[in-house]
């Protein structure tokens, strides 16, 4: 009923601009609510496009979590090679030779949406681009992005690199959950490199109520694209959209989908009566506790010796520390992330049968 109201007012132009045969193939957007993952809009959302720059987004990703891991710090320097000072704009126009530190590629990535940055992050952590597309594609498998696979760092046209609205929110969600500190970056505007200042892309952030990122996206394949973010009254929305003619009218019309949910939200809150519809995804929540340690190095350790002893229960699965407190005192987890409830289940079954702790967490 709610979806059938909500067409009945859109605009004649939203209705052309998202029903048209002509437009299918390429046009999708998507309304997820973040507490409860629920799918308020979507049409097209698990229709293959090219990501463009929204492919950054994974490249962050897996920069918060070399952070995390501490297997690179922001002091980090990564040299420029003749291929990543190759790259077509946008970018920085490093050159080969040089250096950038991991802190400066980040708000490249994110406000100028450097290409030949994302080429050197790439370079950095796995030898070649091609390499580390391998390692994305991984990542994005491992969060539920099942229908996602990458071949470049930077979403310059690839005809094999592609993926849907509903995994670009997904990696949304997963990049606010899982790095909410890392996550506020992208709340930045400007950044200044060698004495020159960059704004960001992301001119709909700039102007709507509680907005907080994220990334922008445009080759012409793909038409213009933006995974955004707003948090109103205590409630966060995540919107994607892909296909837009111009930036402007993409900013307007996922502006129009994000405040006709949020309305519809705050009338149905006050009402109580607001009916919850499951969302179409692959997201698996349940997680599983190995260990609890005093110490961050040896809960990673732990984890490492899971995964080894037991690959079977392990694989796919992402291994992660997380802080807990308990008493009063600050305690480590090894978790592994991303089961659904019956395989949590069985997973920890197995572990224990080789008396190993495990316990399941919703």
């Amino acid at each position: 009923m709610y979806l059938n109201n909500l067409i009945i007012k859109i605009p004649i132009l939203l209705l052309i601009l998202f029903f048209s045969n002509s437009l299918l193939a390429k046009k999708a957007a998507i309304i997820i609510d973040f507490d409860t993952q629920e799918t308020l809009f979507e049409v097209n959302a698990d229709t293959l496009n090219f990501p463009a720059s929204l492919t950054k987004m994974m490249t962050l990703y897996i920069i918060f979590d070399y952070l995390d891991k501490k297997k690179l710090s922001l002091d980090t320097k990564m040299k420029v090679s003749d291929v990543a000072a190759s790259r077509s704009p946008s970018k920085l126009y490093l050159k080969s030779g040089t250096y950038i530190t991991v802190h400066n590629a980040i708000m490249a990535l994110i406000i100028k949406s450097a290409n030949d940055v994302a080429t050197v992050v790439s370079e950095h952590i796995s030898g070649t681009e091609r390499e580390f597309a391998k390692l994305m594609t991984k990542y994005a498998h491992k969060i539920g992005m099942s229908k996602t696979t990458f071949k470049n760092a930077s979403g310059l046209p690839n005809r094999a690199q592609l993926s849907t609205a509903r995994d670009i929110a997904t990696l949304s969600y997963n990049l606010i959950f899982n790095f909410p500190q890392e996550y506020k970056l992208f709340k930045t505007e400007k950044f200044v490199w060698k004495g020159k200042t960059y704004k960001t892309h992301n001119r709909l952030m700039q102007y709507y109520k509680g907005a907080d990122g994220i990334k922008t996206g445009y080759i012409y394949s793909s038409g213009f694209q933006l995974a955004f973010s707003a948090t109103r009254n205590d409630k966060r929305l995540i919107g994607v959209y892909f296909g837009g003619n111009t930036a402007k009218q993409r900013d307007r019309s996922l502006e129009f989908l994000m405040n006709k949910n949020f309305d519809e939200i705050n009338l149905n809150t006050s009402k109580k009566i607001r009916k919850k519809k499951k969302i179409k995804t692959n997201y698996n929540y349940y997680k599983i506790v190995v260990g609890t340690f005093k110490y961050k190095k040896n809960a990673r350790k732990h984890l490492e010796l899971i995964e080894s002893k037991y690959p079977k229960t392990t694989k796919n699965k992402n291994a992660k520390v997380i802080l807990v407190k308990s008493n009063g005192n600050q305690l480590y987890e090894s978790r592994f992330e991303f089961f659904s409830k019956k395989d949590a289940e069985i997973a920890c079954l197995r572990l224990k049968k080789y008396n190993r702790d495990c316990f399941i967490r919703g």
